[in-house]
């Protein structure tokens, strides 16, 4: 006996001779338990094993193999943020030393940026033929070297192209671990364990910020980028004997890994929905480059703060949201995610009322109110960060969940990191810090704007399903 459920997809005439959407009838899906079909052009049935039975949970997993990769990836993401952020602490004495502009810094983060973009399908490819699993170990082997390498730099073309292959190495996690995870818990966890999963982030980028500006301020710049590479040298160990997950296990639809063409994996550019949260993705990351990355040095300029004290107060600040986070988390995963337009709603708030804050902040004229604001801003901005990622993965397929992550890498990422800092480097060079570092609020608040845009046509769409 079968227990169904239903999850709509809008996809493209793309998707519909897909080879991996077997076409059947309701009934001959019910009878066999396969996977996905495809009726019409608009919907995909999921067929789900009843609680208990087999498939029912993440493949053959034991809920302490599933819990333990879960820690792995989300230790892996960690890392791999510290290693993504650990520049945004050393701006200061790095401009000191090698008497860079903030222009250079925005290059810096573009170069960053493309080299994730040309590593991104690379490893997507790779992790097709092998499975994610030794594609991650080798990247992240690959990107903590790199990373390391980026102390022996003695100017702006050495970090340039240090920072460029750290970016190469870390699209593979940025690609992969979304699916990855996707497939440990189902629908009604999952927000909650994507809320997890970004707080990786602000564990990441705190670490990066406050103990990077420690080692720096007593040792130099240059020791705080070469311990930045081991931790994920000893995780590279770690997940030797992590288990990968099987791809649609946790949605009771696991299926043997298989190479998916190119074009089957493009189509998914044709759901208008997964399109859409790119779009806003895109600007969120843009803001959390720039009104976030950017607040240490503003401080410090602005106001004379210490670059130490100014790193490891927005470090604070980002630690202290995330209890916030995981519990608001929780509650979209509880109250939310049967609503056809609950979590877009939620995001459409809180990175509305997040840019506010932002431009608040910036435009006080005291560090006390500045500060406070900031906190304030950095809490809405995080505090429904868990529905950023899990949007992502449940607006395709199950099979495609990694070309999804790969996708969503390229767009989201490439556009958020790169054209953002860039722009407010430049700006900054022309009319002062002061000046351009409201790019970040703007990007909040075209995230927002664009999510609202999502909410309504998600409501609209609704209602003409129950006509």
């Amino acid at each position: 006996m079968f227990v169904t459920k239903l999850i709509s997809f809008e996809v493209g005439n793309a998707l519909r001779h897909s080879p991996g959407y077997p076409l059947r009838s309701t009934e001959e899906v019910a009878a066999s338990s396969e996977a996905w079909h495809v009726a019409g052009a608009t919907r995909i049935v999921v067929v789900k094993d009843a609680v208990g039975a087999p498939g029912a949970s993440a493949g053959s997993l034991s809920p302490l193999a599933r819990h333990g990769s879960y820690a792995v990836i989300i230790a892996l993401g960690i890392v791999c943020a510290v290693d993504m952020y650990v520049l945004s602490g050393l701006i200061s004495p790095i401009r000191a030393d090698l008497g860079l502009n903030d222009e250079a810094f925005g290059r810096i983060t573009a170069f960053f940026t493309i080299g994730a973009i040309l590593g991104g399908p690379v490893f997507g490819y790779f992790a097709g033929l092998l499975g994610r699993k030794p594609v991650l170990i080798g990247a992240v082997l690959f990107w903590s070297c790199v990373s390391a390498l980026g102390a022996t730099a003695s100017g702006l073309a050495g970090l340039l192209l240090w920072r460029c292959l750290t970016g190469v190495g870390e699209s593979a996690y940025q690609s992969l671990a979304p699916g990855w995870i996707g497939d440990l818990y189902d629908r009604r966890w999952r927000n909650l364990a994507f809320s997890l999963y970004m707080v990786k982030n602000k564990i990441g980028a705190s670490l990066a910020l406050a103990i990077g500006a420690w080692i720096a301020a007593r040792y130099g710049w240059r020791a705080a980028m070469l311990l930045s590479g081991l931790p994920g040298v000893i995780l590279a160990i770690v997940m030797l004997f992590t288990h990968e997950p099987a791809p649609g296990a946790s949605d009771g639809v696991a299926t043997a890994p298989r190479k998916i063409s190119v074009r089957e994996q493009l189509a998914i550019l044709r759901i208008p929905a997964y399109t859409i949260h790119l779009a806003a993705l895109a600007c969120f990351f843009s803001g959390t480059a720039t009104a976030l990355i950017w607040s240490p040095t503003y401080l410090h300029r602005v106001f004379g703060m210490p670059n130490q004290d100014a790193s490891s107060f927005l470090a604070a600040a980002m630690l202290s949201a995330i209890p916030l986070g995981l519990t608001v988390g929780y509650l979209v995963g509880r109250f939310l995610t049967h609503l056809p337009n609950g979590q877009t709603s939620a995001l459409t708030l809180t990175t509305i009322m997040a840019a506010a804050f932002y431009a608040s902040a910036f435009a006080a004229d005291d560090i006390g109110h500045a500060k406070l604001l900031l906190v304030v801003a950095i809490l809405w901005a995080g505090s429904t960060t868990g529905s950023l990622t899990a949007l992502l993965v449940e607006s395709v397929p199950a099979h495609l969940r990694s070309a999804a992550g790969t996708i969503g890498a390229l767009v989201s990422s490439g556009l958020g990191n790169s054209v953002g800092p860039w722009l407010l480097g430049a700006l900054s060079d022309r009319w002062g810090l002061e000046r351009a570092i409201y790019v970040g609020a703007v990007s909040y608040a075209l995230a927002g704007l664009i999510w609202l845009i999502a909410s309504i046509r998600a409501m609209r769409c609704n209602s003409s399903r129950e006509r």
